[in-house]
């Protein structure tokens, strides 16, 4: 079974981490205008995906790894922002809020079990957290350039 059929298939699990490379799957077919697969049937699962696994208990947003909007789409012309609109926008609510004194964000998860790797590894997330947060805030109209 190939990664469309499964996608269409009952056993197909929404999970965040997949669900991020068929987006990636459905820009690629578009950009390439293939007939492979049909790009419109893909669009509407991502789309009932993406809404069904966006985390909506925001009171777990700053404790816990769990699923924002920002991980699926950034500009607002995004073909998944209409049906998530509200909990994006409070997304870049969010972001602004929660941004440190030194423009960092803090990372709500740990490595329990490897706290050596961790403290290392909590550096590179927190970069990561840098530049997706600015991105999606621009991608949102939320920043001035």
């Amino acid at each position: 079974m190939n990664a469309y059929e499964y996608l269409l298939s009952p056993e197909w699990q929404i999970e965040m981490h997949l669900i991020s490379c068929y987006i990636r799957m459905l820009d690629y077919c578009q950009e390439a205008g293939t007939s492979a697969i049909d790009t419109a049937v893909l669009e509407e699962r991502l789309r009932q995906a993406v809404s069904a696994s966006i985390t909506k208990d925001t009171s777990a947003w700053g404790v816990s790894y769990i699923t924002k909007p920002s991980q699926f789409f950034n500009p607002k012309r995004s073909v998944f922002y209409e049906d998530n609109k509200e909990i994006a926008d409070y997304e870049a609510d969010f972001i602004v809020r929660t941004q440190l004194d030194d423009g960092s964000w803090d990372i709500p998860w740990s490595w329990g079990d490897y706290p050596d790797a961790w403290a290392i590894s909590k550096n590179w997330w927190q970069g990561h957290a840098i530049i997706s947060n600015l991105l999606f805030l621009k991608g949102m109209g939320k920043l001035g350039f």
